[in-house]
This record gives C-alpha cells, sequence and structure tokens, in this order.
C-alpha cells in the first residue's frame, strides 16, 4: 500500500549541484553509443541533468545506478533537438549515482544532479573515540533522512511504503537527528487512520512507548493523543486478535515467537493506553486495562517461562526478540535477568536490523551496554566500512539468521534501522523525564567509550553532552537550554571506586551530598547513578575515582593511506563475454560488464554469471600506459557474498607476457584489499584459484592504489 501525502508536503529544492565524479572528461563525444556514470558524494533524492550539444533526434537516457528505482521509476528518455540544449529528468530517484546513456556523435558538456528532500535540517550529532560509531550514527542519519519525503518511507527505491513498523524507529530518529520540521511527519503518522488489516503486529510495535508515547513525550502535543485515543482504544480492546503465528513482528523466515512477542507489546500498548486515558480525560477507561494487564502479568511466567529463558509451544528454543521484550515492557522481573542474558541474549541472533533495536534496549536497561554495543559492531560489521552512504534492509544482505541465500533485492537504504537512536537516546542517555522536554535526564551508558560528544535537538532546544574519561576522572560537561530541568546521573558502574563528585570545581558529593552550589540540588542515589538537578546553563561534573576503561572491541580500521589511480581512461576484460543478469522476482535486466567495476560507482559491477566460482576465472584491467602501484581493492559489497574464494595477481607490460603472482590470498567478505610490494605494470590480472558452490564472482568496484 502506498501512501499518499499531503499536498502541502515540504519538499526542499537543494538546486543543481556538481557530481563528486564522472567517468568521462567532459566535454565528451563518441562514436558508439556510450555511457556516463556519475556519483554523488552521498545517497540522496535527485533528477539527473545534463547538457549537450545534438543533431536532432537522438535519444539519451538517464536513471539512478541503484537497480532498486527500476521497480518503482522507469528510466527516463529525452529526444534531442537541434544545437545546445539542457534536459532534466521528470521524476525523482534515489541512489549515489546516476547513468546516462549517451548516443553517437552527441557531446556531452556538463551533467548535474537537482538533490531535493524533505525540508528539514540535520540538528543532532554524535562523535566518540571509536570511529565505528561515528560511522553508524552518521549512516544511520542519512538513512532516515532519504527515507522521509511526503511520509516515511521503508526504503525511497523499490517500494517507498509507510509501513507502522518501520514508522516506529524512523519516528523516534528524526527527534534525535532533525530539526522541529521533521515534528510534522511524526505527526502526520501519529493521526493516521489505523488499518487492522495492514499487518497487525506493526501497530502493536507503534502504538506503545516505542510510537504515540514517544511522540508524546518529544513533543507534549496532547491534542493529538486525544485525536487518535478512540481508534487507538478500539484497535486493542475490540480488533486485535491474538494468536495468529503469521503476524508480522520482524523479518526472517525462522519460526518466530510470536505469542511472547506479541504479548509483551500488547502489554506495552494497554500500559500506553492507560497513560493516555489519564492525560485525554477517559479515566473511566482505567480499570478495565488494568485488569488486562493485571491478567497478562498474573500469567505471563506460568504460560511462558521455561527455566533459562522465555519460549511458547511455537518454538523448540528461546528466541532472542520475545525475551527482550519481556524485559523492556517489565514482564521480566530482575530476578530473572541474569538467566535471559546468559542463555538466551547472548546466544541468538534472530532479530533482525529492524528489532534488533529492542534487544539493544533491553541488555542496557539490564546494565549489559557493553554486550550491547559489541552486538551492534558485530552485527553492522559489513556496514561500517563500505562505501555506501546508507544501511541496509538486512544483515549481510541475508534475511535475518542467515537461514535463507543472498537477498539481492533487499535495499541498501532501509529506515528501519536504528544506530542514531540508540547512540543519542540509550548510549547518551539522553532522554526526556515529561512530555516536550521541561524536564529530561542526562544518564550515559557509554559502557568501553572513553569520550562522547552528542548534540540534541529537543523541542526546547539543544542539548549538549561532552563526555571524557581517563583512569581517574570522569568528566561530563551538560548546556542545557532555559525553561528546563535536567537530571544528571554519575554512572557507578564506570568506576571501580567513586570517591566524590565535583560542580564546576566544588565537591557536592563524596558519599553523601553535600551542597554548595547554586541551581543544584540532590536527586538520590540507587544501585546504578548518583544523580542530581540542575537548572538552565553550563554545568561541569566531575567524578573522581578509579574508573575501568579497558575495552573488550577491536580497534576501528585505519584510513588507507593508498590512492586510487584514475581510471577514466583505463578499460576492462574478463574470461566471459559481457552479459546481463535478471534481477529479483521481476527479472529486471541488469548490466553486469566488465567496464562497470572501473566506471567509479559501487552500486553498478561485473558479475559472471554463467556459472559459480571456479578455478581459472579471470578479471583484467588495462591501464593504458604502465603505472607504479603497491594495493588493489575489490570491492563486492552490493554482491556481498561474492568475494573470490581464492586469488592470484599477476601483471603484464604488453598483455601476452606475464608475470609470476605478485599476490594471492582469499577474499574477504564485500571488500577485499591486497598489498603486495610496489609494481609498474600496464595490465594487471587477477584470476580465481579457489571455487564456491554457492556463489558468484562480482566485482562491484575495482581500485588500483599507490601508497604515499
Amino acid at each position: 500500500m502506498l501512501l499518499t501525502g499531503p499536498a502541502s508536503a515540504a519538499i526542499k529544492d537543494y538546486g543543481l549541484k556538481d557530481y563528486v565524479r564522472v567517468s568521462k572528461d567532459l566535454p565528451h563525444s563518441e562514436t558508439q553509443p556510450w555511457r556516463l556514470v556519475c556519483t554523488m558524494p552521498y545517497n540522496c533524492q535527485f533528477q539527473p541533468w545534463i547538457a549537450v550539444e545534438s543533431a536532432p533526434g537522438k535519444i539519451i537516457t538517464f536513471n539512478s545506478s541503484n537497480p532498486l528505482v527500476v521497480y518503482l521509476t522507469p528510466t527516463e528518455t529525452c529526444t534531442t533537438t537541434e544545437g545546445g540544449r539542457t534536459y532534466e529528468a521528470t521524476n525523482w530517484v534515489s541512489g549515489e549515482g546516476a547513468i546516462y546513456t549517451i548516443p553517437a556523435g552527441v557531446t556531452v558538456q556538463a551533467v548535474k544532479y537537482h538533490e531535493t528532500g524533505y525540508d528539514t535540517a540535520f540538528a543532532g550529532s554524535f562523535k566518540c573515540n571509536d570511529n565505528d560509531y561515528n560511522m553508524l550514527w552518521n549512516k544511520a542519519a542519512r538513512t532516515a533522512y532519504i527515507c522521509m519525503r511526503d511520509h516515511f518511507y521503508d526504503c525511497p527505491d523499490r517500494e517507498r511504503v509507510g509501513f507502522w513498523g518501520d514508522g516506529t524507529p524512523e519516528l523516534d530518529q528524526c527527534f534525535y537527528i532533525f530539526d522541529s520540521p521533521a515534528h510534522q511527519l511524526a505527526k502526520q503518522l501519529v493521526l493516521r487512520k489505523l488499518e487492522p488489516k495492514f499487518y497487525p503486529g506493526q501497530h502493536l510495535e507503534f502504538l506503545g512507548d516505542y510510537g504515540l508515547w514517544f511522540y508524546y513525550m518529544q513533543t507534549g502535543d496532547q491534542e493529538s493523543i486525544r485525536a487518535v485515543y478512540d481508534q487507538t482504544k478500539t484497535f486493542l480492546l475490540a480488533t486485535y486478535q491474538f494468536g495468529n503465528q503469521r503476524t508480522w513482528f520482524d523479518w526472517g523466515k525462522e519460526v518466530k515467537d510470536t505469542a511472547v512477542i506479541e504479548t509483551c507489546f500488547y502489554y506495552n500498548c494497554l500500559g500506553t493506553l492507560k497513560k493516555m486515558a489519564l492525560v485525554t480525560g477517559h479515566e473511566k477507561d482505567v480499570a478495565l486495562i488494568d485488569t488486562k494487564r493485571a491478567q497478562i502479568q498474573s500469567t505471563f511466567d506460568s504460560k511462558y517461562w521455561q527455566g533459562g529463558g522465555y519460549r511458547s509451544s511455537q518454538v523448540s528454543s528461546p528466541d532472542d526478540r520475545a525475551n527482550a521484550m519481556a524485559v523492556n515492557v517489565g514482564l521480566a522481573d530482575r530476578a530473572k535477568w541474569d538467566e535471559i542474558y546468559e542463555n538466551v541474549l547472548t546466544k541468538k541472533s534472530y532479530a533482525s536490523c529492524f528489532f534488533d533495536r529492542w534487544v539493544f534496549e533491553a541488555l542496557c536497561k539490564m546494565g549489559k551496554q557493553e554486550f550491547a554495543m559489541l552486538r551492534m559492531y558485530n552485527r553492522y560489521k559489513t556496514m561500517i566500512p563500505c562505501s555506501f552512504t546508507t544501511l541496509w534492509e538486512h544483515y549481510d544482505r541475508w534475511w535475518a539468521s542467515h537461514l535463507d541465500a543472498f537477498d539481492e533485492a533487499s535495499s541498501l537504504n532501509h529506515g528501519w534501522n536504528p544506530p542514531a537512536l540508540l547512540l543519542s537516546q540509550t548510549i547518551a542517555g539522553v532522554s526526556p523525564e515529561t512530555p516536550g522536554w521541561s524536564t529530561y535526564h542526562v544518564l550515559p551508558k557509554e559502557a568501553f567509550l572513553t569520550a562522547m560528544k552528542v548534540v540534541i535537538p529537543s523541542l526546547k532546544g539543544k542539548v549538549t553532552v561532552d563526555l571524557k574519561k581517563t583512569a581517574t576522572e570522569y568528566s561530563l560537561m551538560l548546556t542545557s537550554p532555559a525553561n528546563t530541568t535536567a537530571i544528571v546521573g554519575i554512572p557507578k558502574g564506570s568506576f571501580a571506586n567513586l570517591k566524590s563528585v565535583r560542580l564546576n570545581g566544588t565537591v557536592i558529593w563524596n558519599g553523601a551530598y553535600s551542597g554548595g552550589i547554586s541551581g543544584v540540588s540532590f536527586n538520590g542515589e540507587d544501585s546504578d547513578y548518583v544523580k542530581f538537578k540542575v537548572r538552565p546553563g553550563n554545568w561541569q561534573f566531575s567524578g573522581l575515582g578509579t574508573l575501568r576503561l579497558n575495552s573488550p572491541k577491536p580497534a576501528p580500521q585505519q584510513a588507507s593511506r593508498a590512492q586510487p589511480l584514475d581510471k577514466k581512461s583505463w578499460t576492462a576484460s574478463a574470461s566471459v563475454a559481457d552479459g546481463t543478469f535478471l534481477f529479483s522476482g521481476d527479472k529486471i535486466p541488469i548490466d553486469a560488464s566488465a567496464a562497470n567495476a572501473i566506471d567509479g560507482d559501487h552500486w553498478t559491477g561485473w558479475r559472471d554469471m554463467t556459472g559459480t566460482q571456479h578455478p581459472g576465472q579471470w578479471f583484467q584491467v588495462d591501464m593504458k600506459q604502465p603505472q607504479t602501484f603497491d594495493e588493489i581493492v575489490l570491492d563486492n559489497t552490493w554482491a556481498l557474498w561474492d568475494s573470490p574464494d581464492r586469488y592470484s595477481v599477476i601483471i603484464s607490460d604488453d598483455g601476452l607476457n606475464w608475470s609470476k603472482p605478485v599476490a594471492s590470498g582469499s577474499g574477504q567478505l564485500g571488500i577485499t584489499t591486497i598489498a603486495f610490494p610496489r609494481q609498474t605494470a600496464r595490465y594487471i590480472r587477477i584470476t580465481q584459484t579457489g571455487g564456491s558452490k554457492t556463489y558468484h564472482w562480482s566485482i562491484y568496484e575495482l581500485d588500483v592504489c599507490r601508497k604515499n
């Protein structure tokens, strides 16, 4: 189902922009039809533009290099008239590159792209000492932006569907990434008429604390909550039907513990309905809601607790999603947390990148934020270093738990990815305590991070938290906007021994609150935090003692110092003739020519579709003149599992007489970097020496590099 957005949807026109790379130096013309491949700095919504000099009647085609756009937007054409003219596509598409097919004799004078997008600005930010998480936050923010226009999209290319499930993290993240105009899209989703037959499980994911109440806490918009109260009550108390094992709560084809998952979400939704009733004048409904919640709570353990985890008769082993939700919604009491952690959450990873948000939050609620951060890193490990600027529909381009083969039609820009939300709200610990941010808290769960700066674009103004840790000091600087009260917690778990807390240089706690500074008061102490309340302004907290600084996470990859050589004039060939492959269930023909591997666009590539990997396949580059180099990078992230099983590299000056191998090895998932002693040659040939019964060999971009 495709939603129709309001006619007044606020779309910003960013104007014509220059591509960051074009595959040919312009002006350019050829005597045969040719392709011009252009790249942009990030994934965006755009229309290709071109200026040409041409005879009349020539047909130029243009589209995104992202193959998924043809599901909704056919490749456009323009027919030239005599002389010089400019042309622009009429429909917007999305992607990180554009492909123009140019007829013989047409001279391309210039190309640009016309970017548009929802009229909101990036106002939040996150930066820490581990660049892997910085990259994740930035890619999540870019993903969130490209998946919003007239409404929140699941993705901007294949479907543009307004799912409630996808919309839940998209609504949530917009309050941590964008300025206030984004709140209008969130409000639109809140006010949308429910459709009980359209993914009812996703309605449950949205109608509780994670959708409706999240929106209310961020905005204080009581009017909208009042407007949707009746439809929410009807859906929960009269419409929703339990017991359908096929009700969608997450991706993947393995059996999900739907019975436990839907019970948890339903319980949470009832809690939200009660809060809605109390703020909208429907107190008479509270008794019935309380009765239903009590019935669930009183039977939950007897129905589902199997010792070591929650599990219904639908599954043979416990599901990480079901157990995480039991923790999140409060049905799993603290006495069971250790068993759930040890037996389920550290052992199972069925959740997709959509549902992993709730596993992450459960881990942090249990005080296991270190493991939550490690899980996030390990599950996003192929997305972090890749050249794509957005996050994908599936981890590793598989369905959720590797029970299906590579899903080539999955999007590489899916709005349900939550790292920006999780890092800014949960890890930095910044969230409203009262609707509209009049009171909010800063309760960090920074785990093994030693430095972190976050900006939250709250309704009251920007909240800035700057955290640094050394062996003896936990420094937290807060800039708090006007008309707010902030609750700030110094996390005890960051210390082996917390001795004292200073505020603006004055000791205010050394085992007990001592006061002495205007504008601050004590807010109590529990097993997790020593907490204080502060008025608006700038505050420098320092926790003194002995801190835990060990990190179990591998250090981020260092950026390569090698510089790619200019390849605009190069040609490529392979052991098989150029061909196409039929893309996905729609059987869309996609070009897989060797030239795609050196066109500068990682969305286009060479694929040997004549068979799976086998010894003797080769791919060759003619650099047209001798070049000096010491590194080759093979990027097949688009076809992630098509890395060469094993390879050898040989070089030549004439394409006839070849060297002994200068390098050999095994391919790596997504990106294979081949380093060797410096060589000088004109030709490079990479030969497959291994094999795979499952995967083809693909190269979506090849770079030849020279280290500085």
